[in-house]
């Protein structure tokens, strides 16, 4: 048990003491505000306050911003501590920073409930982020922090049994188009083969007759390939699956298919299915309601689980729908555009809504590495890929965090834009479990 000093309890405070304390450290912890009864305590003590006891406890001094509801564009100097990145600099206490607050600004998102640039799909852009403009987006650094904190804690009180993080590893992958050639109706069939036509394709009409025709396999259907690899590494992967009306942005295979629902039934048997909310949904309730239904009917099971398809989402906005259809896991946090850490953790933590100045039972998985981002953003070799992700993954590894990769069937098909990339998966896969 630890007990805690501060001057006042605010939700964020005791959120991010059970983020700190519980979540990461696993041990009970209570607050006090009296001042008296803290110094009486002869336990191990935590004091969160501009006061000096004078005494053994561990002292962090704090700024402001735990002690606020509102959310304020204010300058935020970076600097850098023993090879790692912080900010909300202090000069007093045991650490020349407040990591209580830094690490609240990091998962609430607080940034980006503030005016940012928007890129062209209408998502936040990580170059607005203080991450990305002071060279930290690739670096765990919650994580860092925290483990530096656990090692002051155990210095000064070693006989107080903190959790010891462990690295974990949990692929999932995105099926937003089931299959290349299959299943997709005349119009749409008909349309795809006068295209080739038309743009002088015709390796890709001759593929496409041939799957048609039953002679070749669908380049999408890579599934056996996957379980192959899943079963091989001893994994438990999540599969989302996109539901969306086709239109725009989301090129999925209507949810009324037979043979669509019927790989949808073969996975929830086997894994956890969630729904890859489309690109329309994000900003359409009923879109997303309907999307959410359809999976639910098809799995006869509650829908837990989400992923916005393109990552594309708003806080709270997004959220806030999610927690209203009953969702409770989160698998968006992370940059399309970007690999590394959106939210400066690799874990999992609940949501919190500085809308409502609340914490909710929202649970949001960040990813660090995705297929697309490494072809289409980074424009990398699939050796290059590698390379790049092995230093996340090894990053992830050496503070004992959780690492999510999202892949897609269709990156293991070989084909254009694939082509080539076939065999990265398993590669990445095998480094991450290593």
């Amino acid at each position: 048990m630890l007990t805690v000093y501060t001057h006042k309890k605010t939700n964020r405070l005791l959120y991010t003491l059970d983020f700190v304390l519980k979540d990461y450290f696993g041990i009970d912890y209570t607050v006090t505000t009296d001042a008296e009864m803290f110094k009486n305590e002869l336990g191990p003590k935590l004091n969160y306050s501009m006061e000096n006891f004078n005494d053994q406890s561990v002292r962090i001094f704090p700024v402001l911003l735990l002690f606020q509801e509102d959310v304020t564009e204010h300058q935020i100097q970076v600097g850098e501590w023993d090879n790692v990145k912080i900010f909300y600099k202090v000069s007093k206490g045991d650490l020349p920073f407040d990591v209580f607050a830094a690490t609240f600004f990091m998962i609430s998102r607080y940034e980006e409930y503030l005016y940012a640039k928007r890129d062209r799909f209408d998502r936040y852009d990580p170059r607005n982020s203080l991450a990305w403009k002071n060279a930290f987006l690739y670096d765990p650094v919650v994580n860092i922090w925290l483990n530096r904190l656990r090692e002051l804690i155990l210095h000064r009180y070693p006989k107080l049994e903190l959790r010891k993080p462990e690295y974990t590893y949990r692929p999932t992958i995105d099926i937003d188009s089931a299959w290349a050639y299959l299943h997709k109706g005349w119009f749409r069939t008909g349309g795809g083969m006068l295209m080739n036509m038309v743009k002088h394709r015709f390796t890709d009409f001759g593929k496409r007759s041939n799957v048609l025709m039953g002679r070749e396999r669908d380049p999408f259907d890579t599934y056996d390939e996957m379980d192959r690899i899943h079963h091989k590494y001893n994994l438990k992967p999540i599969i989302f699956f996109l539901l969306g009306n086709y239109g725009g942005n989301d090129k999925s295979i209507s949810p009324a298919n037979k043979y669509l629902q019927a790989l949808i039934k073969r996975y929830h048997q086997l894994e956890e299915v969630g729904i890859h909310a489309s690109f329309a949904s994000s900003d359409n309730q009923f879109h997303l309601k309907d999307e959410i239904e359809y999976m639910a009917d098809i799995i006869e099971d509650q829908v837990m689980s989400n992923r916005y398809h393109f990552i594309k989402f708003k806080m709270p906005q997004s959220y806030e729908q999610l927690l209203s259809k009953g969702l409770t896991h989160d698998y968006s946090m992370g940059y399309a555009s970007r690999m590394g850490f959106r939210s400066g953790f690799a874990g999992q933590y609940n949501f919190f809504n500085l809308k409502q100045n609340q914490s909710t039972n929202l649970r949001i998985h960040p990813f660090q590495i995705m297929d697309a981002t490494l072809n289409f953003y980074s424009k990398l070799s699939p050796n290059e890929a590698f390379e790049q992700a092995t230093v996340l993954i090894d990053k992830v590894k050496a503070v004992g965090g959780e690492l999510n990769t999202v892949w897609h069937n269709e990156s293991l098909s070989g084909i254009s834009p694939w082509r080539g990339w076939d065999g990265l998966y398993e590669k990445v896969v095998e480094y991450a479990v290593k």
